[in-house]
């Protein structure tokens, strides 16, 4: 059986992608030939481009025009950058890492506030994060003095995952281990969504009866439980700049991914991939105005597991060679932070 692409055909058909998402206009026969100086005529180069046309990977505008990657096309270029994955690029994790520490971010919330603005910072799209687990359960609590008015919460789960919280709250050292005691016979063996759920009933019905010390050490651990499935977008004004002329459009692809039920679903799709890195094309996807943008995903772990996402949302002609690596070292980077 022949193979779907041959070495020629597969050859013209990375560089007409790369072209195309470069200079966002169609790629004709003669234009690719003098970019890259190829040993093969405008007239041979016609001839592949045709054959690729006819197996799905470009399409012709119009008539006179050049070619344009389909959807296929583009996801063969993609999948040939995630070849060139596993370099480390250190810099950007150390600056990645710095630039958290000068922002003093500790907690989840404040770490993922700032991962998302130097995700925007070093690609101008949309930045994206998701802490996501499932069927998670309460292995124990612990509460650990930090400083004379802090404390460090910590909630270990059942299968390998913790979240932990620097609190100010003022705690006589003896009262430590026996609250950290009762916390765990209390919740220990529920799951993530019992725990909630009794927490919040806790706060509100009993506000007036409990110490003002449970009380506020029920807040911040029911804060810190409430970032797990939480899901987190910024710079959605960046979307003009991927939808621009079409209002209609634009407020369509706005409206769905405020829908934050769609998006978590794409979310844990992913998350269950083998692969750590992936391209998610618009057109992957149910809703018809996403056609037009682009996910670039990520995981990063806690412990052994993938805990999250983080990533961008940008325009289907975006630029992947950088943005892939990108996401890569700034998911490595995240769990080297989170599991210190």
């Amino acid at each position: 059986m022949r193979k779907e692409l041959t070495e020629r055909e597969r050859d013209i058909l990375l560089k007409i992608v790369e072209l195309y998402l470069k200079e966002g206009e169609p790629v004709g026969s003669r234009t690719l030939q003098k970019t890259y100086s190829l040993p093969f005529s405008p007239a041979t180069i016609r001839n592949v481009m045709a054959d690729l046309e006819d197996k799905g990977f470009l399409y012709q505008p119009h008539t006179s025009a050049g070619r344009i990657p389909t959807d296929k096309g583009l996801k063969l270029y993609i999948n040939s950058l995630f070849l060139a994955l596993g370099e480390k690029d250190e810099t950007l994790v150390n600056r990645l890492i710095d630039f958290l520490r000068n922002e003093k971010a500790w907690d989840w919330d404040e770490i993922l506030a700032k991962v998302l603005d130097f995700i925007q910072l070093n690609t101008g799209y949309i930045g994206f994060g998701a802490n996501l687990t499932e069927n998670l359960t309460v292995e124990n609590i612990s509460l650990f003095k930090v400083a004379s008015d802090k404390i460090l919460i910590v909630v270990n789960f059942q299968p390998d995952y913790v979240l932990h919280r620097v609190v100010r709250v003022s705690i006589p050292e003896g009262e430590l281990s026996r609250i950290s005691r009762l916390l765990t016979q209390k919740f220990k063996g529920k799951t993530l969504k019992q725990v909630k759920k009794e927490l919040v009933e806790e706060i509100e019905n009993l506000r007036k009866e409990i110490s003002e010390l449970t009380f506020r050490i029920s807040s911040h651990i029911l804060k810190s439980l409430n970032e797990v499935n939480y899901l987190e977008v910024q710079g959605t004004s960046n979307i003009v700049n991927m939808v621009s002329g079409d209002a209609e459009r634009l407020k369509q692809v706005l409206e769905l991914l405020e829908e934050k039920t769609l998006f978590l679903e794409v979310l844990r799709k992913f998350l269950n991939e083998k692969r750590n890195i992936s391209v998610i094309l618009g057109s992957e996807i149910e809703p018809e105005p996403l056609a037009s943008i682009s996910f670039v995903l990520g995981k990063f772990n806690v412990g052994y597991r993938s805990s999250g996402v983080v990533g961008v949302i940008g325009p289907k002609r975006m630029n992947y060679s950088e943005v892939i690596p990108l996401i890569e070292n700034v998911t490595r980077a995240l769990s080297l932070i989170l599991n210190k």
